[in-house]
């Protein structure tokens, strides 16, 4: 996959005039596309629903060109709930609460937002229902166990949950878990009369860092999705079941570029260049160790006939 970036030197060197670096800088147009292929490939769903991963880049412009398409939020704490309010998708169905070890004010806002309240362990059932009682909807993580006791408490609606994997560049990985989960739908009918209203397969979905590697399709995957849909759950009287995502890299990563300029170069048993960035800008690949591709804006065509070590100030 070619690494080129959506903006040239000469735009970059305008933006600079006004916004010193270093800064991050998003693609508004490629963001709603993806976020348009996301919907054209589960379209076959009536109530398919995208819930962004608001960790992923809690962004209040961001947000709101995702609510603009279409989308929801996936918050797992009392600020991306209150972010979530601020950007206007408290309206019932908008935002999906994921959370664990959470404290009842959380759980409280999120109620009180109309929020999805996602629990992670059949032991939070109790510590919910002291703090503000349990909701019509809900919604369990897939976890063995006789957590459907919540019918006896109201619950009038039920959906599951399940996150399997992290940066799957798979097309294979969405339909393999949503098979998993459409069966458990369905054996949950059959032992227990309990009728899923909706499925969340969650993320997982990710991108590919490296050039050598091909990005996912999404059409491919959302097909993958649609036969274990018609194989398992139509059959089963169950076509009504809504799908849910919670993407947040596939979203967003595509569409970002961390601008920084190269201010020292230092010449020792290594080669440096020294940039004004820092951890605090772009932590991952000093802790993971993980790759990032960088591109030397004005010499994108140039051979790749030097190493350095690109590093930043302590922070």
């Amino acid at each position: 996959m070619e690494k080129k970036p959506f903006v040239t030197k000469e735009q970059l060197e305008k933006i600079v005039e006004k916004y010193p670096t270093p800064f991050h800088l998003y693609d508004e147009k490629g963001i709603r596309q993806t976020a348009r292929d996301l919907y054209k490939a589960f379209s076959w769903n009536e109530g398919f629903k995208e819930y962004f991963a608001v960790k992923a880049t809690p962004t209040p412009a961001i947000l709101k060109i995702l609510k603009e398409e279409g989308c929801g939020t996936d918050c797992s704490s009392l600020t991306e709930l209150m972010m979530s309010d601020r950007c206007g998708f408290a309206d019932g169905n908008s935002i999906m609460f994921s959370s664990n070890e959470t404290p009842a004010e959380e759980f409280i806002l999120a109620k009180k937002l109309g929020a999805i309240i996602n629990l992670d362990d059949i032991t939070h059932i109790d510590f919910l229902k002291d703090a503000c009682g349990i909701p019509e909807r809900i919604c369990c993580r897939y976890n063995p166990g006789g957590y459907f006791s919540l019918g006896t408490e109201g619950v009038k609606e039920f959906g599951i949950h399940s996150f399997l994997a992290s940066n799957t560049v798979s097309n294979e990985y969405y339909p393999a878990l949503a098979s998993i989960l459409f069966n458990l739908a369905v054996e949950l009918k059959e032992n227990l009369g309990v009728h899923i209203g909706f499925i969340n397969l969650s993320g997982g979905v990710g991108i590919p860092y490296t050039p050598d590697k091909e990005p996912n399709d999404i059409f491919a995957i959302g097909e993958g999705v649609r036969k274990a849909y018609e194989e398992i759950l139509v059959p089963a009287g169950m076509g009504d079941v809504k799908i849910f995502t919670e993407l947040g890299r596939f979203m967003l990563a595509p569409h970002g570029h961390l601008v920084v300029k190269a201010i020292h170069e230092k010449h020792t048993y290594k080669e440096y260049i020294g940039v004004d960035a820092c951890a605090a800008n772009l932590m991952r690949p000093a802790m993971y160790g993980a790759y990032h591709h960088i591109t030397v804006m004005g010499k994108e065509n140039e051979p790749c006939d030097h190493t350095y070590d690109v590093v930043g100030s302590l922070c």
